[in-house]
This record gives structure tokens, C-alpha cells and sequence, in this order.
């Protein structure tokens, strides 16, 4: 957190499963180790949690979780209310519910089009949100367009793109090959990759990370190390901004399609969709092949420029967060409380989220079981 955001004795965070190193689950990852290593207490609720990213939260002093309807979770708060809730797909402990008078509460909703980043409680948000957070103008404006901010203060509706953790500025490259290597980070590989990464152009080879069914694909935590070595990351999402941070040249492409080689005539737009790749079309294998060669040197030129560029603090989590905190806890004030009835409309709807959550974990297990 930087010097000039309070730090927060006590902060709570939601998500929904806690099981693989995806978008969601990275958010909240990298959002409770920022505010522990501040010096805050953090607790997690979810509706599932597992490896792989279960073991960087296991055995933390300064961490803990819990599920959702764990007695102990609302012990826990009520014996040390929470300064800040940071709520993510809308799940919120039973005592927060009952007693939000002493929390500042963040709704962080990460897609504009998956189901469970929608308001689907959209008035217990409302009436509890000091902020609605949204990862790219994209989700915001999908948001307000289809009704699901319908009744938010539009002052307290804002960007959070997605920002990594500031270590990634300190990325060190480390030794080239005498071949170019790219890393293609994806859980959802296309056909027109999967080609490609079985027949690399002359002069380049793939590292393959995620569970995108590459050969030798294997899912990892992106960190500043996972950096060293290559020349250019082909990705989407939330590793556009960890390579962003540490001045990596980003091939954005994967299942939505995407601009290619990131630069000054496709970045704007790129941010738009939170470089997921939409908004451009689709590639086929050898155009895709044809651009990482030629247009490799520009990327790299362009990512070089960003990596010092003035305004690439909205990419870095500490001035992001601290931005959001700062605003929170300045739009907290009284706020109504809610009825029996909407608080228990509210939890009865949380645990059908709970219930396929909960499923998906042991259908995971049983096939990774074989």
C-alpha cells in the first residue's frame, strides 16, 4: 500500500472458489498477500478453496480462511469488525449483513459477461457499496448497460484494470537463446495456437504455461521470475499486465481472437476489453506465425516505452489499491440497513452459488483422481 493509504487493522475478502490460478482467484491471491505484507489482518470467505493456490495462503501469520458458513468465520468478525470488505461475485458473511455500520465495502465485479460477476443482488449492493469496481471500461459500460448497476450511484462507479503486483516492475531479464522464446500463458488454447506451437516458425520456440492442454503444459503461478528468459509472452487477461509491469513484449491472442503484437495502434482498444482479445478477429495459423516474426522488434520497442511511461502506475497495485481504499473509506457514510428479509433473500441466494461451487471442487477432484 503506498505512504499516503491509512493501513487497515482488519481486511475481508470474498471469492467464490480458491482452486486454480485463474483471473478471479489471482485477484484475490494477490489482493490478501498486498494487504498482509501492509500489515493487515486478512480473511478470506469462499465457497471452496483447494491446490494449487491453497499453499500460498496456508501457514501465513497474517491470513486466514474460511468458509463461507463457517461458524467461526462470523466470530472472527464480530470479534474484530472489518475495516474494509472487499467483495467479489457478491458473497458477503452473514454478520456483515447484520452489522456493515463499522465497514467500508469495495464490489469488485472482474467480466462483462460471465454470470457471476454480475449484481445479481444488485440491491443489497447497492445499499452496502461505498464503490463499485469494474476490471476495464468494457465491463463497466456492459454493466450500466444491461441493467445490472441499475440504481448505483454513478459517482461511485470506477476502473480497477487489473492491476499487478509491483514486483513485476523489478522484473530482471535473464540470458537469451539463440532463439527467440515465447511463453503461451492460457488455460483455453485455440485450435490456431495449438498448431502453431507444434510447428514454431524458424528461429522461435514456445514456453507453454496453464492448462491450456499443450504438451508439457503444466499450471504455474506467474511470477517476475517466470519473466526471465523469454523475449515475449502470447496471452490475454491479467498476464498482460504482470508482462506490461516488466517491460515483456504481449502477443495478445487466445480464444476471443485478439490484436496481436501489442503497440500504439491497437493498445487503447485492447484496454477497452481488458486484453481479452475481444473486439478483433480471429487468426489464422501462419498470420499469426508471419506477425511474432516480423513484428517482434516494434513490440518490444513499444513494450520497453510503456514499462517507463508516466501513466503505468494503473497497472501497479500498490497505486491502484491505494487509490481505491482512499476513495472507500472517503465515500463511506450512513447507509440504511438492511431487513430480515433481504438479508436472509440475500444468504439463501449465496449458498446456491455456495452448492455448485462446492460441486464443481469434487467433480475436479474425481477427475484429476482418475
Amino acid at each position: 500500500m503506498d505512504s499516503t493509504t491509512p493501513t487497515i487493522s482488519h481486511v475481508f475478502i470474498s471469492q467464490a472458489h480458491l482452486l486454480s490460478y485463474g483471473g478471479s482467484e489471482m485477484v484475490t491471491l494477490e489482493l490478501a498477500e498486498h494487504f498482509a505484507a501492509a500489515g493487515s489482518k486478512v480473511t478470506i470467505g469462499t465457497w471452496s478453496i483447494g491446490p494449487p493456490v491453497m499453499s500460498h495462503l496456508s501457514g501465513r501469520p497474517n491470513i486466514a480462511c474460511f468458509d463461507l458458513d463457517d461458524p467461526r468465520l462470523d466470530e472472527r468478525l464480530a470479534s474484530d469488525p472489518p475495516g474494509l470488505a472487499w467483495i467479489h461475485h457478491q458473497l458477503v458473511p452473514g454478520y456483515l449483513l447484520n452489522h456493515p455500520e463499522h465497514t467500508s465495502f469495495v464490489f469488485n465485479h472482474m467480466s462483462s459477461v460471465h454470470p457471476l460477476e454480475m449484481s445479481w443482488s444488485a440491491g443489497m449492493e447497492a445499499r452496502l457499496a461505498g464503490l463499485h469496481l469494474y476490471n476495464s471500461p468494457e465491463t463497466l459500460d456492459l454493466h450500466r448497460s444491461s441493467g445490472s448497476a441499475a440504481g448505483f450511484d454513478a459517482d461511485r462507479m470506477m476502473v480497477f484494470a487489473n492491476p499487478a503486483p509491483d514486483a513485476f516492475s523489478q522484473a530482471v531479464p535473464g540470458e537469451r537463446g539463440l532463439k527467440r522464446r515465447f511463453g503461451i500463458v492460457s488455460n483455453h488454447v485455440p485450435a490456431e495456437l495449438a498448431e502453431l506451437f507444434d510447428a514454431p516458425p524458424a528461429g522461435i520456440e514456445f514456453q507453454p504455461i496453464g492448462t491450456g492442454g499443450l504438451k508439457d503444459s503444466k499450471p504455474l503461478r506467474v511470477t517476475p521470475g517466470t519473466f526471465a528468459g523469454l523475449d515475449g509472452v502470447i496471452t490475454i487477461g491479467k498476464t498482460v499486465q504482470y508482462a506490461l509491469l516488466a517491460g515483456v513484449p504481449v502477443y495478445c491472442y487466445d480464444k476471443f481472437g485478439g490484436p496481436g503484437w501489442l503497440g500504439p495502434q491497437n493498445f487503447d482498444a485492447s484496454e477497452y476489453h481488458n486484453f481479452s482479445g475481444r473486439g478483433f478477429t480471429r487468426k489464422d495459423t501462419a498470420a499469426i506465425a508471419g506477425e511474432l516474426v516480423s513484428g517482434f522488434d516494434d513490440a518490444a520497442t513499444f513494450a520497453a516505452a510503456t514499462k517507463e511511461a508516466d501513466d503505468v502506475g494503473r497497472f501497479r497495485l500498490s497505486e491502484a489499491v491505494g487509490k481505491v481504499v482512499a476513495e472507500a473509506l472517503a465515500g463511506t457514510g450512513t447507509r440504511p440497513a438492511l431487513d430480515k428479509t433481504e438479508i436472509d433473500a440475500h444468504l439463501r441466494q449465496q449458498k446456491v452459488v455456495g452448492h455448485y461451487a462446492r460441486n464443481w471442487l469434487r467433480l475436479l477432484r474425481r477427475t484429476a483422481a482418475g
